[in-house]
């Protein structure tokens, strides 16, 4: 590996109806109501109670509810420590039920499937305060994942949008949708393909074999591009950039950066401060 130099810039080629449901046994004595399943502004949401700290995991399967009507469903099934209530408002674009009448930590929604080219997020889960854990088991259904303060752990794969929210949060996002740390030092990996944001606090970003467009934004990051033609954002902070494989472009944007190109033929800019430029 050759030095490039130390220099300033360098450039190579929910809302609705809830019923109650009976409340598990809470992890403070203010955790006394159960998570809640509406259908809120298009899509159906989860919605952690107060206080809880989740552990959620969701799978989806394609079914065919009235095989008269064109298109297919999904059905959703939402598993937790604590009990969930939902609406059952007559008519109510999702259907939930129990499928245990004495277990109200499983509950199974059906909702249709979009058609076409509508690309509109099926499902949405707000994990709220707490340190949280969210599973997602699904490369179908389009969904979204806001962990809320708290340091949260998000896994999935498939068609889904991470969001950590404030804490220092974990999000191992597959070949998803893209992913947003939120404030705090967050650990990212995958989802990037789509765009990543480490948002502020020093981040960990770590990219797949797809195109990675990933931004280590405020705070001094480190980020591993992949082995595709990635582009790479220090962002504010003193960063350190790793192009790896593929003709890669990388930009350490304001702060004393520390950049290296990989295998590939990369443009490299550290930007304003004393960079170190790397290239093989």
């Amino acid at each position: 590996m050759r030095k490039l130099g130390i220099i300033a810039t360098v450039a190579l080629a929910l809302g609705g109806a809830v019923l109650a449901a009976p409340a598990a046994q809470a992890d403070t004595a203010a955790a006394t109501d159960p998570a809640a399943l509406v259908y809120d502004d298009g899509a159906l949401w989860y919605k952690a109670a107060a206080g809880q700290e989740n552990q959620l995991s969701v799978s989806v399967d394609v079914v065919d509810v009235d095989p008269s009507e064109f298109g297919d469903d999904f059905l959703i099934t939402f598993r937790d420590k604590f009990d969930m209530a939902f609406d059952a408002t007559a008519g109510s674009p999702a259907a939930c039920t129990y499928p245990s009448a004495t277990d109200h930590t499983v509950v199974q929604c059906t909702v249709p499937a979009p058609l076409g080219s509508d690309d509109s997020t099926n499902y949405e889960v707000d994990l709220g305060d707490r340190a949280d854990t969210a599973t997602i088991d699904d490369r179908s259904a389009t969904a979204a994942i806001h962990g809320g303060s708290g340091d949260d752990v998000l896994k999935g794969n498939g068609q889904t949008q991470y969001n950590g929210g404030d804490g220092d949060d974990r999000i191992d996002g597959g070949d998803g949708m893209g992913a947003n740390g939120g404030n705090g030092d967050d650990t990212i990996t995958g989802a990037c393909a789509y765009v990543c944001h480490g948002d502020a606090g020093n981040d960990t970003l770590t990219g797949t074999g797809d195109q990675n467009a990933m931004y280590g934004d405020d705070g001094s990051d480190i980020v591993h591009a992949g082995s595709d033609n990635d582009e790479v954002y220090g962002g504010k902070g003193n960063d350190t950039l790793y192009g790896e494989d593929g003709n890669d472009t990388m930009y350490g944007n304001s702060g004393d950066d520390v950049l290296y190109g990989g295998k590939g033929t990369d443009t490299l800019s550290g930007g304003p401060g004393t960079n170190e430029v790397y290239q093989d």
